[in-house]
């Protein structure tokens, strides 16, 4: 089953990037309380808690791979965080690209019971979200230092976009910016990858994908160790 097909629908339709880095990150008490939550800040316009929702960098690199953003706007993104202009084009356009492709808000998606599974030493928890009876994604949360949840879009994109982050890790250039991306991909994507690997049913081409990034990153770290 194409299990994240709403998210990544949705997602097609945007062509503005944008990141959290400007937010604190806001964690809930529970996972299915992360998810309702993100879904409704979308729905409400509420930049600010909408881009606080999720783990912080992983929408400035999923995007900046979509849009094939330059190092130097990427690191700046990093480091600075995004304009909140740029910030509210990208959720608007989540929430009407998801009413127009779903007949419906996205806040009105049913949020389901979520289990939760170790990878790596940090804790995650599957979270089925529907719009009937049977499950049509699954949203990947992420337990914070702090024992709170957040979404973590990394992990719930990874079947869709694994291979995109293979290439687009290796097409990093050398130097400080590059380095910078890789150190973010080493904080954000490796755990995430693993956490989509140990979820388990995103099937055999995307655990290709991403072993391969895996492999990659882990060996960079290796190497800068």
């Amino acid at each position: 089953m194409k299990r994240t097909i709403l998210i990544l629908a949705v997602l097609a339709l945007v062509v503005s990037a944008c990141s959290s880095a400007d937010s604190e990150p806001v964690g809930h008490d529970t996972p299915e309380q992360a998810v309702a939550s993100w879904f409704e800040a979308i729905d409400a316009g509420d930049t600010e808690a909408a881009s606080s929702a999720i783990h912080p960098h992983s929408l400035a690199l999923i995007l900046g791979t979509e849009n094939n953003l330059s190092p130097e706007v990427t690191t700046e993104y990093l480091d600075n965080g995004v304009p909140v202009a740029v910030q509210e084009s990208y959720w608007r356009s989540f929430a009407e690209g998801f009413a127009a492709f779903a007949s419906r808000p996205v806040s009105t998606l049913a949020v389901g019971q979520a289990t939760t599974f170790t990878s790596e030493g940090a804790e995650f928890a599957r979270v089925p979200v529907s719009s009937g009876q049977s499950v049509e994604s699954i949203v990947i949360t992420r337990m914070r230092d702090d024992g709170t949840w957040e979404v973590d879009m990394v992990a719930t994109l990874a079947d869709g976009f694994a291979k995109v982050l293979l290439g687009a890790y290796a097409a990093i250039p050398p130097g400080d910016e590059g380095d910078q991306i890789r150190a973010a991909y080493k904080v954000t994507v490796l755990p995430s990858m693993w956490a989509a690997m140990a979820e388990g049913d995103f099937g055999d081409s995307f655990a290709r994908s991403a072993l391969a990034l895996i492999e990659e990153i882990e060996a960079d770290s290796q190497v800068e160790g």
